[in-house]
């Protein structure tokens, strides 16, 4: 699967980051809880050199829930501050506890200096991560554009947390070139790139290889299905003909079944699904996604 998706306004963005950087003291990555690894933007290391970072694995109420555990002591290791939180059940105040802690050295280096500044952090992250909806929750009100589709925020845009703390929120960030076709699979599955650039069939099959490796318990729950075939194509042929997605001459309709797949899989309607494992699991041989 080869994605070519780097819109001219994510130009435009990273030249307004890099203006910006002058005036930011911290740096929030929001990940996706469910890809974690993949939803990181690779061009931030260099982009950022040298800025306090911290990670939040945003909607961890889709992920399962052992699996973020793991991603979070993964992070940890690495030396990278890092939480879990769901924009849309999570307690704001103890995301809001999380980022002045992790803020505080910053406070601390400006007070020995004997300034009273504003720390600054920009919230920032590839597409439909959920930035501006942790922003909203933060700051309480409605201000920041949300959507469940990449590009719904265009601009930057300040959002005072605390006489003492500034968020800026920016729109979704990609990199140009999305060479990992695994990695290009799971951003595309989480709604990061728009789904007209994309084959939804050639995506539902990785979404059930990846599931099916996962936990097919919650496949044969949520589909009614006897058994988990080994060819994805094949559960997949399965989850039509339980829905009745059928073409006439009775062949399977597996356009539509795709899609559905897809659409149930982004509302987590089949139920929490992590789709990757931390590195060191996953070189340790103890398990496969």
């Amino acid at each position: 699967m080869n994605i070519n998706w780097y819109p001219g306004h994510m130009t435009k963005t990273r030249r307004a980051l890099e203006d910006k950087l002058k005036l930011i003291d911290l740096v929030i990555e929001i990940l996706d809880a469910r890809v974690p690894l993949s939803s990181q933007n690779p061009d931030f290391d260099d982009l950022f050199a040298g800025k306090k970072r911290m990670l939040v694995l945003n909607k961890m109420d889709m992920a399962d829930e052992r699996i973020t555990k793991r991603w979070l002591e993964y992070f940890r290791r690495q030396g990278e501050y890092a939480v879990a939180y769901s924009a849309v059940r999570g307690n704001p105040r103890q995301l809001q506890r999380e980022i002045e802690n992790c803020a505080r050295p910053i406070y601390e280096k400006y007070a020995a200096k004997g300034r009273k500044k504003t720390v600054r952090a920009l919230v920032c992250g590839i597409p439909n991560v959920g930035k501006s909806a942790i922003l909203n929750r933060l700051s309480g009100t409605k201000k920041m554009q949300v959507g469940n589709k990449p590009g719904v925020t265009r601009g930057l845009a300040w959002a005072k947390l605390t006489p003492y703390l500034e968020l800026l929120d920016s729109p979704g960030l990609l990199w140009p070139k999305i060479e990992n076709e695994e990695t290009g699979a799971a951003i595309a599955l989480i709604g990061s790139i728009r789904l007209e650039v994309l084959n939804e069939e050639e995506l539902a099959y990785y979404l059930l290889r990846k599931m099916c490796a996962a936990d097919p318990e919650l496949l044969m729950e949520r589909y009614k299905l006897a058994e988990i075939r080994e060819d994805p194509w094949e559960v997949m042929a399965d989850i039509c003909k339980k829905r009745g997605f059928l073409l006439r001459g009775g062949e399977i309709d597996t356009e539509r079944g795709a899609h559905m797949l897809l659409e149930e899989f982004r509302n987590a309607k089949i139920g929490r699904l992590s789709l990757e494992l931390p590195p060191d699991a996953e070189t340790a041989g103890n398990e496969e996604l």
